[in-house]
């Protein structure tokens, strides 16, 4: 691995071994989730105002030796690791080392045309025009120990658009940034990682995935075969891409980094800057600023967030730049799931006082379900609601969608906003009880779109007369 000497994570301390802080309601819905989607395991943290208000494990990091997972278990962050490097270029600006619109030629002289033109904000954003994975196969096969052996696998390449004139993921980009911080800093890319954002930022079990030599803390790695969940042995070595998603951290590390752009360590024009979306040559707007993703959830409440997914692992950071609050959400398998609704609806549980009381015992309503189709048409069918007590029912619906044949319902405790529990995460729905049932079924983040968000809803129900 890339000088994982350098990075080699500190022990837990004993206050993040009592993170397990019960919220029963929370608690419930997530161990819903759980078995709904028969994940092995979740770890999830919530920090508001730079203290750590609920952190957990669910499930297990180990199936077989029935490891339980915790909030302190390191899980493969996937293109999470993009925003950990992204608050690398965040310091370096602001410590004034850093030119996020200058040729990246500065910072890295050896590096030829046209790559060398690239500016960080073009290569964060993904505007470079810079392919997303090595032409060769092979490339993933070797061992890469330095920021120049990365910076040369992307000069293998050739840029695929002229840079600026659309937005294209390309997680290669990202080595090139580890060249940048390395120029930049004067330091070597894991020395400025561990000393400069690591340690300063208590992300003790934040390090280079090394697949060789995994430790007790490390969660095992799944995947599912016909619906079937299976231990993934052949992990691939993921330091070909190191900057861009192979690392390992835990969900308090990554929540923990949001204090970074809430507490001065990173200067406030410059957070400005991180959260500002980058403008296409057309004008267009592409919704992601140097690294981060900006969308909004549900209530139009503005979010910064990025996901993660690659062999083995589900990954997710939210944050809430108004309330200062932040969600990770990690999981040990690569699956099929909308992980950031799922982490938007356990967010709306810290965000707002859920205390409101709606008497819900002995409803057991037949249904008139509208399917609004994506292209346009709609299906009409036949569905039951009831609920055993105030904040937990039941949605069944007549419907060859079979991640919705039968899901719970959770009130989440103000307004008429509720949870619902499918195989493939939450979804947010709308349901109104008075005078009559009706409810609207939202899956609003369309993966296609930039900004991805899609205000019509998905169902349409209402109680049969």
């Amino acid at each position: 691995m890339l000088i994982t000497q350098v990075c080699l994570g500190q022990p837990i301390t004993q206050e993040e071994n009592e993170l397990n802080k019960n919220n029963p309601f929370v608690d419930s819905l997530l161990l819903d989730l759980l078995h709904k989607t028969k994940l092995p395991g979740l770890s999830i943290a919530v920090n508001q105002n730079g203290n750590i208000i609920y952190a957990k494990g669910f499930g297990y990091a180990d199936v077989a030796q029935k490891v339980k997972m915790q909030a302190t278990t390191q899980i493969r962050t996937a293109s999470v690791a993009k925003v950990i490097t992204a608050t690398a270029l965040a310091k370096l600006a602001t410590e004034g080392k850093l030119d996020f619109d200058a040729p990246i030629k500065n910072y890295i002289p050896y590096l030829k045309a046209p790559f060398s033109e690239l500016t960080c904000r073009q290569l964060a954003g993904h505007t470079a025009g810079v392919q997303h994975t090595p032409s060769k196969k092979s490339s993933k096969k070797k061992d890469y120990t330095s920021s120049k052996a990365l910076v040369e696998l992307v000069e293998q390449t050739q840029l695929i658009f002229e840079p600026d004139t659309k937005y294209q993921y390309a997680t290669l980009a990202y080595n090139l940034l580890a060249g940048v911080i390395e120029g930049a800093s004067g330091k070597s890319y894991l020395a400025y990682m561990q000393e400069n954002i690591f340690s300063p930022l208590n992300m003790h079990q934040t390090i280079p995935e090394n697949i060789s030599g995994l430790s007790s803390n490390d969660a095992q790695l799944y995947y599912f075969k016909k619906d079937k969940l299976v231990l993934d042995k052949q992990l691939v070595n993921g330091s070909y891409k190191l900057p861009g998603a192979g690392f390992r951290s835990t969900s308090i590390d990554l929540v923990k980094m949001m204090d970074a752009y809430t507490n001065g360590f990173i200067a406030p024009e410059v957070v400005k800057t991180m959260f500002t979306s980058n403008i296409l040559k057309n004008g267009k707007k592409t919704n992601v600023g140097i690294g981060w993703r900006l969308n909004e959830d549900i209530h139009l409440k503005p979010t910064i967030e990025h996901a993660g997914s690659w062999q083995g692992a589900r990954t997710v950071i939210v944050h809430y730049p108004e309330e200062q609050l932040s969600i990770s959400i990690m999981i040990n398998a690569k699956c099929v799931l909308f992980i950031e609704e799922t982490a938007h609806i356990i967010a709306q549980l810290f965000l707002k006082d859920n205390n409101e009381v709606t008497e819900l015992k002995g409803i057991n309503q037949q249904l008139t379900v509208t399917h609004n189709r994506t292209h346009g048409n709609t299906t009409l069918l036949n569905g039951q609601m009831n609920f055993g007590n105030n904040r937990r029912g039941k949605l069944i619906i007549d419907t060859d969608m079979k991640f919705l044949q039968e899901s719970n319902l959770y009130y989440l405790g103000f307004g008429n906003d509720y949870a619902l529990s499918t195989d493939f995460g939450l979804l947010f729905f709308k349901l109104n009880l008075n005078p009559e049932i009706d409810g609207k079924l939202y899956l609003y983040q369309v993966l296609d779109d930039i900004h991805h968000i899609n205000r019509s809803p998905m169902l349409h129900i209402k109680g049969k007369k």
